[in-house]
């Protein structure tokens, strides 16, 4: 498990805060009581990993084994055979200079194969993406919301004008 993300200039590519509240403490928690290289003893890592679980991210010790957060994501059941998972995320406090963007040049982005997609018939992708008030891009969620209040709307509407109609009587 890892992989690594280079680029001409230095943007600091945060890989934490992707998760909520519920998963850290809730859903997904590390042994207690015992260091984690103890916790881990007697176990196998997955096949295609190249590190142990409590090795994940070397340089923040708290983001390791079952509370990393790439791995709290991976972990996530998606909703929908066709997905995207949030990886990491710019930062753009960090990074005055990209208020507006990201300058227009080469990226290079190296990606582990540590879980064989290709056995399933997957493919994955990278892919940029902005996020707005109203979070990542996702069309159909928003459409769907629009006609079921509609339809709210106009049965709320429906039935209020039966009450007064009865009510006159």
């Amino acid at each position: 498990y890892g992989s690594s993300v280079s680029t001409q200039s230095t943007e600091a590519v945060v890989s934490t805060q992707s998760t909520g509240d519920s998963d850290h403490g809730i859903k997904f928690r590390n042994p207690s009581g015992v260091d984690l290289v103890a916790a881990f003893n007697g176990t196998s890592r997955p096949p295609h990993w190249s590190k142990s679980a409590y090795e994940l991210d070397s340089e923040n010790p708290a983001n390791n084994a079952f509370l990393n957060e790439p791995f709290i994501v991976w972990m996530r059941v998606a909703a929908f055979p066709t997905f995207r998972k949030i990886y990491s995320r710019i930062d753009m406090e960090l990074n005055p200079e990209l208020d507006n963007g990201l300058e227009k040049g080469k990226y290079r982005l190296t990606v582990d194969y540590n879980y064989p997609v290709l056995y399933y018939g997957s493919r994955k992708f990278f892919v940029l993406s902005t996020t707005s008030m109203f979070g990542a891009k996702n069309l159909m969620i928003g459409i769907v919301y629009l006609v079921v209040g509609a339809i709210l709307l106009i049965l709320a509407t429906t039935f209020a004008c039966i009450v007064k109609k009865d009510l006159r009587f």
